[in-house]
């Protein structure tokens, strides 16, 4: 009897990292370099207190979990850039926040050590914010719009009246924010005018991811745990914000004091834990499986659907 031989196997990388998808690991290579510059600036800064450590952490988790977001995505449709393309540059976008908020700290110190004058300067590091501004108005509005072509079933009942009040918070919370600032007495208009700008399309942003989960939710769309995760971070983002501004208000109203309120600097720091929360959310949206896709869909991304199949929204 004759033994079948095999030829050997020649050097690879373990089978486990063989089968993480390709596009999975720029993303993971983004998270790396960003977890390290998080450690790198909490060994070099000097804390009065053990609890400030936890507070640059919860800050820092945005710049962390926003790769992580793509990275998910691809690992889980290794195929997204073909199925989900909207999705895909939504994500691209979220790791370019990353990137812009890594950039910041050494942006910020050359146009310090600028000969510009300090009004040149001062628009030069606004347009910077702005630009990071940008960049996470784009991601947010493309991961929503990705997540809403990916849609399968129809929504029921449309619920105007939740999407108004989104909305209509979004939109009160900038405008009493932009009141505050002109109060304040700043003379510089173009500032005033871009950073309300900002903080509009970003809660605008926010409230559109918002409303796509929420109705991915309510049409029992698959993952439904996911597009419920979705609709929490976006929904919450902008309550959060509206809570703020009105602890703004209350601040603003009680007039100058020798130090932080009690109460509203406990209660803006829990609000720092839940932002941080809601992009754990996104992300954990993402993990699970979001957005499901169809079985027999085709390598360029078309769904091949039977008849009586609900149509895509």
């Amino acid at each position: 009897m004759t033994e079948t031989w095999v030829e050997p196997r020649g050097p690879h990388l373990p089978d486990r990292l063989m089968r993480i998808p390709l596009g999975t690991w720029p993303f993971l290579a983004l998270t790396a370099a960003a977890g390290y510059e998080v450690w790198d600036a909490l060994r070099m800064t000097v804390f009065d207190h053990p609890l400030d450590v936890w507070w640059a952490v919860v800050g820092s988790v945005r710049h962390i979990v926003a790769p992580l977001i793509g990275a998910a995505l691809f690992y889980r449709h290794p195929s997204a850039r073909l199925v989900f393309p909207a999705l895909t540059v939504g994500v691209a976008l979220f790791g370019l926040t990353t990137v812009a908020a890594a950039l910041r700290a050494p942006v910020m110190d050359g146009i310090g050590a600028s000969d510009m004058a300090y009004d040149a300067a001062l628009l030069a590091g606004t347009g910077y914010t702005l630009v990071e501004a940008l960049f996470m108005v784009f991601a947010i509005t493309y991961l929503a719009n990705g997540l809403g072509a990916a849609r399968r079933w129809q929504d029921g009942s449309p619920a105007r009246g939740a999407q108004a009040l989104l909305v209509v918070a979004a939109l009160a919370a900038s405008a009493v924010t932009g009141w505050f600032a002109w109060s304040s007495g700043s003379n510089q208009a173009v500032l005033l005018i871009a950073g309300v700008t900002a903080f509009t399309l970003t809660n605008l942003a926010w409230a559109y991811l918002g409303w796509t989960g929420y109705r991915g939710w309510a049409a029992g769309e698959e993952p439904r745990l996911g597009w419920g995760l979705i609709a929490l971070a976006g929904i919450g983002y902008v309550a959060v914000n509206a809570l703020y501004t009105f602890l703004s208000a209350v601040v603003w109203v009680i007039g100058p004091t020798d130090g932080p309120i009690p109460v509203v600097y406990e209660v803006g720091q829990l609000l720092g834990v839940a932002l941080a929360a809601f992009w754990i959310c996104i992300l954990a949206a993402f993990v699970i499986g979001l957005p499901a896709e169809d079985q027999d869909e085709d390598v360029e991304g078309r769904g091949m659907q039977d008849e009586g199949t609900p149509q895509p929204v």
